[in-house]
């Protein structure tokens, strides 16, 4: 069982109150920017009490998870593989093994510290040595080799949009794009 935060807290508070089905009408329409504004930007100013930094990865990482379940993304959360923290592989540490242009490493920033970002990508390119597919997720511009998505509207909808074009590339998706 994952632990409560204050983040997750609000955000699935936010989410309860649109409502499922009103999300997953704007996930069929690939409306990203409308989920943004109406799931991340209220809460993120809702949340006083976080590092800002933290906040907004937290934030980012919290939905990201929930829109990959409704979007039926396959990925695993939260692991270490092979001695390194990773937020979250699509689709898996397996395929990732086996041919790691198949998968893509996803790191949520949670600090404004360059060097500790540079440090975590150097880890994470131990087992993702294509820099393509190492998507850094952060609130800031980063001036780095992986591709990055900010945690802006147009940025963030970009990033949901590679995800699924991602997955349909490789034929991982199953039956359905959608839960619904």
């Amino acid at each position: 069982m994952s632990e409560s935060s204050p983040i997750k807290d609000a955000l699935y508070v936010k989410i309860n109150n649109i409502g499922q089905e009103e999300i997953h009408k704007l996930l069929l329409k690939e409306e990203f920017s409308k989920l943004f504004e109406k799931i991340y930007e209220p809460v993120i100013h809702e949340i006083q009490s976080i590092e800002e930094y933290e906040k907004y990865g937290t934030l980012a990482e919290s939905m990201t998870h929930y829109l990959f379940t409704e979007m039926l993304i396959p990925s695993q959360r939260k692991i270490i593989f092979e001695n390194v923290e990773l937020d979250i592989v699509i689709p898996n540490t397996l395929e990732l093994q086996k041919k790691s242009n198949d998968a893509i490493v996803i790191f949520f920033v949670k600090t404004s510290d360059l060097d500790q970002i540079k440090q975590r990508i150097q880890k994470i390119k131990k087992i993702q040595k294509n820099d393509a597919n190492i998507w850094i997720i952060t609130k800031d511009e980063i001036k780095i080799s992986q591709s990055t998505y900010l945690t802006t509207k147009e940025s963030f909808s970009k990033f949901l949009k590679d995800s699924q074009n991602f997955i349909k590339t490789k034929k991982m998706n199953k039956l359905n794009i959608f839960k619904t």
